[in-house]
């Protein structure tokens, strides 16, 4: 049985290095029967492509439905049957960890050889998570974030604010983006800095770069 896939990435190179991956594998059994560059596109692709996996990356700039966690949330809202496998650079445990939760089946590392993809394919497909061997040993060395008096963790929403603000957004942008007050993500910043230890900017981004938030 064939596996139909639709890919979604922003760079043009990417959607063609892993449709030329997925279907030019030995002996294979997967199509990719269509490709988005962003969240808007893959959700109305969906509404009119039937398909056995996703496969999407995890920034990607522009559409109303997001990305990253916000448009992992809404896949597995609106189509729970179908595997997700999140491509990504972000090597962040507490990112990739919410990831799964929000509903990602698979995630795929990027810097990794993209033959992987096909291995990621059959096993989501299957219904059996998958995820990189980079990333798992991200998962077995890394902690969520640095130690804290309060040893307090950020939640959820609290790293998608500070994802997408280190990203270069503004406040205002966020909360246009996920659809929140101006308040409510200002006070979610401030709580994820006060978490993590930091006072300034400068040292959410120094911070995000040295700990796999961004791509």
């Amino acid at each position: 049985m064939q596996i139909r896939v639709i890919v979604a990435d922003d760079h043009p190179v990417v959607l063609a290095g892993v449709q030329a991956v997925l279907e030019r594998s030995p002996d294979t059994d997967i199509k990719v029967v269509g490709e988005a560059r962003n969240g808007e596109e893959l959700i109305e692709l969906l509404k009119r492509c039937p398909c056995d996996v996703i496969i999407t990356d995890f920034t990607m700039p522009g559409g109303r439905y997001g990305d990253g966690l916000q448009l992992i949330s809404k896949l597995a809202l609106l189509y729970p049957n179908i595997p997700v496998i999140v491509q990504t650079m972000v090597n962040n445990v507490g990112l990739l960890r919410d990831a799964v939760k929000g509903g990602a089946l698979g995630l795929a590392d990027k810097r990794s050889p993209m033959t992987e993809l096909v291995q990621a394919v059959r096993s989501v497909a299957a219904k059996k998570s998958f995820i990189s061997a980079s990333l798992r040993e991200r998962f077995e060395e890394s902690e969520l974030a640095r130690p804290t008096e309060s040893g307090a963790e950020l939640s959820p929403k609290e790293l998608e604010v500070f994802r997408l603000y280190v990203g270069g957004l503004t406040v205002t942008k966020i909360a246009e983006k996920l659809n929140r007050s101006v308040k409510t993500v200002s006070t979610q910043k401030r709580q994820a800095m006060q978490k993590l230890g930091l006072e300034h900017d400068r040292e959410m981004v120094i911070y995000a770069r040295e700990h796999g938030f961004l791509e």
